[in-house]
């Protein structure tokens, strides 16, 4: 969507095309929980340095943002996930890190199709551009066709800046970012708890990003320069700890999480962070935020 042409989130009734337009009762199972949750799956920028995978969130336990290397593997950190809960994927852009770990999900999802207790597809969405090419060439590399009718071919849904969906309890809104191909950030309404998520994936520092995020619950972006602000001509689309802090601060984030970046040095850029932006939290692997009483759990 044009920056000029965002519209809030909160509060409401339709997407856009009107419910006459979309039949909402086939997206999925209902929540997992009564809690809105928000699950790291990675935290880590491009090549993980140790046990972690590149930044992936799961939200409600159903819904899978970017894949990291190996997302349905890493996702079963929690015991009470794995790859067959999952009724959505939403890639923000299709570079290697974020889209790799797909061909483990949907490898685990054939491996235990016997378990996966909807009849419905995965959906998975993404850039117009890419995401098409992408689920293609991840079924080719898993060899699906071997596989037989435990590996269905995902519903894919390409997203253009603008467009909404649904996942089940989930309202999702997009807007474009600014990075080296073809990008989306995803700002999700839980309409069961009125709890607000942004996700910005990789992206440079967009000042007007902050409308488009206002007033979440939850904002995770990424700081993978580090301490090093980037020339604005940048072509890599990536920023910094104090635009990350920045954009954070414009949103009126209540808790700014910053992921996909040198996780090794989060003892020098936290207090950076914070002096720009108050609630700012680096997470851990694994760990699980539960918005409604903004508990964490490890």
């Amino acid at each position: 969507m044009d920056f000029e042409d965002w519209r809030e989130l909160d509060g409401r009734d339709e997407l856009e095309g009107g419910d006459d337009e979309q039949d909402w009762d086939n997206f999925g199972p209902m929540k997992l929980t009564t809690l809105t949750t928000l699950t790291f799956v990675g935290v880590s920028s491009c090549t993980p340095l140790d046990d972690s995978d590149t930044a992936s969130f799961l939200l409600n336990g159903h819904v899978l943002v970017d894949c990291g290397w190996a997302a349905g593997i890493t996702m079963m950190r929690r015991p009470e996930y794995d790859a067959t809960m999952l009724t959505h994927v939403l890639l923000t852009h299709c570079h290697q890190d974020h889209y790799m770990g797909l061909a483990s999900v949907l490898f685990y999802r054939a491996m235990q199709a016997g378990r996966i207790e909807s009849d419905e597809r995965l959906v998975v969405a993404g850039p117009a551009k890419d995401i098409e090419r992408i689920v293609d060439l991840t079924m080719a590399f898993i060899q699906a066709d071997r596989i037989g009718n435990g590996c269905p071919r995902p519903e894919v849904l390409p997203l253009q800046p603008g467009d909404g969906l649904r996942a089940s309890e989930l309202d999702i809104a997009t807007v474009a970012t600014r990075h080296a191909v073809p990008s989306l950030g995803y700002r999700f309404l839980d309409v069961e708890t009125g709890v607000s998520i942004g996700i910005t994936g990789d992206t440079a520092y967009v000042p007007e990003l902050a409308r488009f995020f206002s007033g979440v619950d939850d904002l995770v972006t990424e700081g993978s320069t580090g301490l090093t602000e980037p020339p604005p001509d940048s072509p890599s689309g990536h920023q910094s700890i104090r635009q990350a802090a920045m954009l954070g601060r414009d949103a009126g984030a209540e808790t700014l999480i910053i992921a996909h970046c040198d996780m090794s040095r989060v003892d020098e850029f936290e207090p950076v962070a914070r002096e720009i932006c108050l609630g700012v939290h680096f997470p851990s692997p694994g760990e699980q935020h539960n918005l409604e009483d903004r508990s964490y759990e490890y």
